[in-house]
């Protein structure tokens, strides 16, 4: 190895371990079902009829370890319709932990690109209100981008600094989840760019980073709210050695994690260059590459167990009122929305709505109000106002398919194929307009028809395997 400085810290944290460790080959590739689209049993059943060898990770049911993506699973209609998404097998344990439950109100703080997100939106059954934070302007584009696709839609997507979240929103959270930005180490066999760029300086400023955003954490949590704190790096620097720092100076307590599955984890460190942390330190999830066979991560849960101050009432965030059914702003458009794709009027009143100029996003009940400031945007993009109709994006389509009666087209096989390889297909005679894309009896999107030609807005094009 290059990295003198790493390689010395990795030698006295592993000794004898080392090879082991740097001879460990990557994480295999991991999907997770998305259960607000599809279910672990009929996705095995697809896994199954493409042939992929596949096992189930161990703590998660609905989580798939994919030993050969020979398809690759990304070209299938599954992967477009949102049905699952790719995410580590590691990545997969933090939002098991948090167990966010519908009806809460949850934090993501650093939330791009959205796996562990989605993954609690699903958890929640799109109930409650999911606040997913990023401070990356260009990473909440893939952040967006993923909670459409599967369907979440109890979110509400704020562009801010982590450390603000506490001062802005104090006392705020039922629950919390912080999958902190740090040096990724237990990465390390995936990722042999990292000694380029490691250094004892690197590591102490994310240290710095991760303790701003621990207290901002605690401060955004409710008295009796939980965090899980999380890294993919076996430092104690940035796991152990943090906690203990947030013990010593605020009211807060670590709780057991009971997660069948994990038993041969590693527990967290008590004793570390003669420092000696809380037995409840054990509490804590490690896992290390050599000896688990996935990506080193660090996970815990913590309580807050009483206040520290009283927060600035001068600096908290504002608030707006959400829309419901009926309200003048939006009434007419879910009316000729439901004319148009033949919806039901009732359909309407079990959401919330956000109205802009030309469109029209579908949020959860709970989200009643939503912030002013860093706000981006908050629940499904249902559509948009054309000069004509109303267009429905794909995951208003989907959304819908089990309400909408009009304007549904079901193409042929090699139509489908065309549409996706191309962007474009023939159809038969049709009006000019949007319509709904159908196949085996679901709504997978929305295409538009002019002169006999369809066209379908894709990520990307490639070759649709069915």
């Amino acid at each position: 190895m290059q990295n003198e400085a790493l390689n010395t810290y990795l030698t006295q944290f592993f000794g004898s371990d080392l090879p082991l460790f740097l001879q460990t080959r990557p994480e295999p590739t991991a999907v997770r079902v998305n259960t607000l689209r599809s279910n672990a049993r009929a996705f095995s059943e697809r896994l199954k009829a493409w042939g992929l060898p596949v096992e189930a990770v161990l703590f998660n049911p609905d989580g798939f370890v994919v030993h050969e993506d020979t398809l690759p699973l990304s070209h299938t209609l599954d992967f477009f319709k949102g049905d699952f998404q790719y995410q580590g097998i590691s990545s997969q344990l933090p939002a098991l932990a948090l167990n966010p439950k519908p009806g809460e109100r949850v934090l993501d703080m650093a939330a791009a690109p959205g796996s562990k997100s989605t993954q609690m939106a699903a958890l929640m059954q799109n109930r409650g209100q999911l606040f997913l934070n990023d401070v990356s302007r260009s990473r909440l584009q893939a952040l967006n981008a993923n909670t459409q696709k599967a369907g979440v839609y109890n979110h509400v997507l704020l562009n801010l600094g982590g450390e603000q979240m506490g001062t802005l929103f104090p006392n705020y959270f039922d629950k919390v989840l912080l999958d902190a930005p740090c040096s990724a180490l237990g990465t390390l066999p995936a990722h042999p760019e990292i000694p380029l760029w490691w250094s004892h300086e690197k590591m102490n400023r994310l240290i710095g980073i991760q303790m701003r955003l621990l207290i901002s954490a605690f401060k955004s949590l409710k008295p009796g709210g939980e965090l899980v704190y999380s890294t993919c790096s076996f430092t104690p620097e940035e796991n152990e050695l943090q906690i203990l720092s947030l013990l010593e100076k605020y009211p807060m307590e670590i709780l057991p994690l009971s997660l069948p599955g994990t038993e041969s984890f590693l527990n967290g460190m008590t004793v570390y260059q003669g420092r000696t942390f809380p037995q409840e330190m054990k509490r804590a999830l490690r896992v290390l590459p050599h000896l688990h066979g996935m990506e080193g991560f660090f996970v815990i849960k913590l309580r807050k167990s009483g206040m520290h101050k009283p927060p600035n009432a001068a600096r908290m965030a504002s608030f707006k009122e959400t829309r419901d059914a009926e309200h003048p702003e939006v009434k007419p458009d879910l009316d000729e929305i439901s004319e148009t794709w033949g919806i039901s009027g009732d359909f309407w009143q079990n959401f919330r709505y956000v109205r802009t100029s030309k469109r029209l996003w579908l949020t959860a009940p709970e989200v009643t109000r939503i912030p002013e400031t860093g706000f981006t945007s908050a629940g499904l993009l249902l559509g948009e106002k054309k000069q004509f109709m109303w267009k429905l994006y794909n995951q208003g389509v989907r959304l819908l398919e089990s309400h909408l009666t009009k304007r549904v087209y079901q193409p042929q096989a090699e139509v489908l194929r065309e549409l996706f390889a191309t962007g474009r297909g023939e159809v038969p005679p049709l009006k000019n307009g949007y319509y709904a894309l159908e196949w085996n009896h679901r709504l997978i999107g929305s295409i538009y028809v002019e002169a006999g030609c369809a066209q379908i807005k894709l990520p990307h094009r490639f070759r649709l395997i069915l």
